[in-house]
This record gives C-alpha cells, sequence and structure tokens, in this order.
C-alpha cells in the first residue's frame, strides 16, 4: 500500500513538473532567445569590425610586406638594387658638375630626335644622358663618345668604374651560389608563399599517419603539413598518399640541423611536432631519443616563441624537454594506466573516449574553437548559449594559454603600474621571453558567472 502511494506521489510529482515547464515554456523561450540574441548580435559585429579592418590593413601591406621580404630573401636582387643606387646617386652629382659638358653633347647625340626640352636639352634630357653614360662605364662597354672634363667629374667616374668591379663581382658569386644551392638542393626546393601556420612533423612511426588522418578530419585544421624524416621517399609517398585535403611535403634530410628546419620555414610555422623516429631502424632498435631533446633545442634557438609538441616513449626524457622549454609533451605511458582502471571503476568511460577519438573523422566530437571578439568578457552560461543555439554545440570547457611565468600573474593588482611597466622593459631589453614556455591547461564545466577573457578557447562537443 505504502509502495503504490509512492509510485502515485512521485507519478503526481512529475506532473506537476512538466505542468510548470510547460506554463513557462513561452517566458523560458523567451528569455532565451534574448540572450541569444544579444550574444550572436554582440559576436558577428565584432567578427564584421574585425574582417574589415584586416582587409583593408592587408590591401595596404601586401605589396610592401612581399616587397621587402623579397629583398631579404633574394641575394641577387639585393646586389642589383645596390648597384643601382650607387650609380644613380653618382650620376645625379656627376650631371651637376658636368652640367655643361652633357648638356652639349646631348644634341650631338639626339640630334633630330624627341628630346624632352624641345629644341634645346633641359635637365631631363641631360640627366638621362649622363646616366646612360654612368652605365656604358660602369658596365666596361666604353663607348668613349664623351669624358667628364673636370678633376671632380673624373674622379666620380673613377668611382663608378671601381664600384662595378665590386658589385658586378657580387653579383657573379650571387648568381653562382644560387645555382650551386639549386644544384645541391635538387628538387627539395619549396615555395615559401604557402608556408605560413603550417605544421612540421619531425620523425617517423606508425603514429604520424594516424594523427594526419584525425588532423584531415578536422577541416579547421592546417592543411599544409612538412614532414621531415629520413625514412625512405618511396615509403612516405605510399602512406600519404590517401590524404585529398592535406597538402603534404616531404623532406629526406636530418630534422636536428638547424639549416634543414629553417628549409621547412619552421619561423613560420603553427606548430613544430617531434616524434620518436624509426627512420632506417631495424625491428629490434628503439629510437634515439636525444635526437628528440636535441631538435627541441636547436628548434627553440631559431625561435624562442614557437609552438613545440614532443611525443617520446622514455619517461627519462621529460626533465630535459622540460629544460628546453617544449610546450606540450606526450607520454603515452601516462594514459594507458587510467584507462585500464576506468574499465573496472567507470565502464563507459573509456567507450566514450573511444567514441569521441572515431566521432572526429567525420569532424566531430570535441573540438577546440575560437571564441568571437564579442564574447570575451562575457560570462560562460552566455558563452555557452551561443554556442548551443547558434551552431549546436555543447561547450563543455575551455583551453587557455598559460605561459610558466607571467609577470601579470605573479603581481596581481598590487605594485605600481609604473614599477610593472619598467620591470617589463628591462626584460624586454635584456631578451628574455616569460611566455617561451608556454603551455595549454583546460578548464571543465566552469561556474555559469565564469568570465572568459582573451586567452580562452572554446572545447566543443561537435
Amino acid at each position: 500500500m505504502d509502495t503504490n502511494k509512492k509510485i502515485k506521489t512521485n507519478s503526481s510529482s512529475i506532473d506537476d513538473i512538466d505542468k510548470n515547464i510547460h506554463a513557462n515554456q513561452t517566458l523560458y523561450d523567451e528569455l532565451h532567445q534574448s540572450l541569444v540574441d544579444e550574444v550572436v548580435a554582440s559576436a558577428e559585429e565584432s567578427q564584421e569590425e574585425s574582417h574589415n579592418k584586416k582587409r583593408s590593413s592587408s590591401s595596404q601591406n601586401t605589396f610592401f610586406t612581399k616587397l621587402i621580404d623579397y629583398y631579404q630573401l633574394n641575394e641577387l636582387f639585393r646586389y642589383a638594387l645596390w648597384g643601382l643606387a650607387a650609380v644613380f646617386i653618382a650620376t645625379t652629382i656627376l650631371t651637376i658638375i658636368e652640367y655643361p659638358l652633357f648638356s652639349s653633347s646631348v644634341k650631338d647625340d639626339v640630334g633630330d630626335g624627341f628630346m624632352f626640352g624641345g629644341s634645346e636639352p633641359n635637365w631631363v634630357d641631360t640627366f638621362f644622358h649622363t646616366f646612360w653614360w654612368a652605365v656604358v662605364t660602369f658596365t666596361t662597354v666604353g663607348y668613349g663618345d664623351v669624358s667628364p672634363e673636370t678633376h671632380l667629374g673624373k674622379f666620380l667616374t673613377i668611382i663608378i668604374m671601381i664600384l662595378n668591379l665590386g658589385i658586378v663581382t657580387m653579383l657573379t658569386g650571387a648568381v653562382s651560389s644560387v645555382l650551386v644551392a639549386a644544384r645541391l638542393k635538387g628538387d627539395d626546393t619549396l615555395d615559401e608563399t604557402k608556408y605560413h601556420g603550417h605544421l612540421i612533423i619531425a620523425g617517423w612511426n606508425s603514429a604520424v599517419q594516424s594523427a594526419l588522418r584525425l588532423i584531415e578530419a578536422n577541416e579547421d585544421s592546417t592543411s599544409v603539413v612538412i614532414l621531415i624524416n629520413e625514412t625512405e621517399a618511396e615509403v612516405v609517398k605510399r602512406a600519404v598518399s590517401g590524404f585529398d585535403r592535406l597538402d603534404i611535403t616531404h623532406l629526406s634530410e636530418n630534422f636536428t640541423q638547424e639549416g634543414v628546419l629553417k628549409k621547412a620555414f619552421i619561423e613560420e610555422c603553427g606548430t613544430f611536432m617531434i616524434v620518436p623516429d624509426d627512420s632506417g631502424l631495424l625491428p629490434n632498435e628503439k629510437p634515439d631519443e636525444d635526437k628528440t631533446v636535441l631538435t627541441a633545442l636547436t628548434a627553440k634557438s631559431i625561435l624562442e616563441d614557437i609552438q613545440v609538441v614532443a611525443y617520446i616513449l622514455d619517461e627519462e626524457y621529460i626533465s630535459h624537454l622540460h629544460r628546453a622549454n617544449v610546450n606540450e609533451i606526450v607520454f603515452p605511458d601516462d594514459h594507458i594506466p587510467h584507462m585500464l582502471a576506468k574499465h573496472v571503476t567507470d565502464p563507459g568511460v573509456p567507450q566514450l573516449f573511444d567514441e569521441l577519438i572515431t566521432q572526429e573523422e567525420q569532424d566531430k566530437g570535441i573540438q577546440v574553437v575560437s571564441i568571437p571578439k564579442g564574447l570575451v568578457g562575457l560570462t560562460h552560461n552566455k558563452v555557452s548559449a551561443y554556442y548551443k543555439f547558434k551552431h549546436k554545440w555543447l561547450l563543455v570547457g575551455y583551453a587557455i594559454k598559460k605561459a610558466g611565468f607571467s609577470l601579470e600573474d605573479q603581481m596581481g593588482e598590487s605594485g605600481s603600474p609604473i614599477i610593472r611597466d619598467m620591470i617589463k622593459e628591462q626584460l624586454d631589453s635584456a631578451g628574455i621571453k616569460l611566455s617561451s614556455d608556454e603551455h595549454v591547461i583546460v578548464e571543465i564545466n566552469p561556474d555559469d558567472e565564469y568570465i572568459i577573457d582573451g586567452k580562452h578557447k572554446a572545447l566543443v562537443l561537435r
């Protein structure tokens, strides 16, 4: 009898909950919709503003940036510009000093032809004629139809002829070095224009192919990958032949060398990954993990802020990689005991992890996405509502970039802003970067009032 009463009581309480839910559903929907509308409008407005700023600034800077990059990277172009500038300066001075000489010879050379000054040569005609003479002298063609008369003019001519010896020699050397470098590199020269924010994987083992499969499945991740290892090219080519979205390049070289890493444009890469290298090993041999530490040190010496992820098999090397300021260390033995125990203590948790991993192949599962600028500074419940109602994603937490030592975190609100700025300036002038060992931590399911700042990225279940 008591049991029946309990059942009836529970049934009636559930019915009451349903009635309350239905009665307040309209108000609930309106509240949520107003929240979502506010957050979505703020996010979209921020995204549009950011896009417009980027488009205007990129259109202004693209040409000059490309020109500066080409000047810095192309030795031949640099020497040619130097030579042209030297001849131009010498020509200008020579035109001023020997103006009557070159002005009178313009008419003799041009005759009834076109002149800027009409019937009589003007400054433009004289300068162009002098420049032509300087180039003829500079290149040792030497027609000899006109010669400077003053001592200063002859002195400048000597400088032009001596400049020719140095600059032409440099140009010849630059051409030779380019040809020799191209000969030595063979067909491995990479097109630098497409390598920015790309992934570099140093080393080769069975895990690389599986990692690439998951990277390809994630449409938001980079599609440009460079593999550096000494495995036979045909083996690597067969292993990566099935990837359609990824643009994969293989450099069959020693990845511990600085020159090889620079050849892969490591300064421009988004993530540099080091894995245990099985290249050339026999079945009973283990990878040399000293190479992993050496490669990490080499990468950090090239660019201190580079994001380095190291995968190791021997726990002994974890401390060495920490000292090398590696950002993330993957050590699989940490996870295996945990997963085994969960099969006993919490059946279903390991299966959840397996399902999330396999879902990744359909561009689903747990993924990290950027938070729109319009949402920065809002609370967790508003950001969660944005992803839920805008994209139908479940926000499970946040990935947060943290430095090993942060001056702001250590000092908090204490201390004078002037002193803080002075300390920062001193550290910057000394070349000390406190964020060199930056790493990622996660915050899972925080309180509704948890504030989201610019260092957060969303962990969403798609």
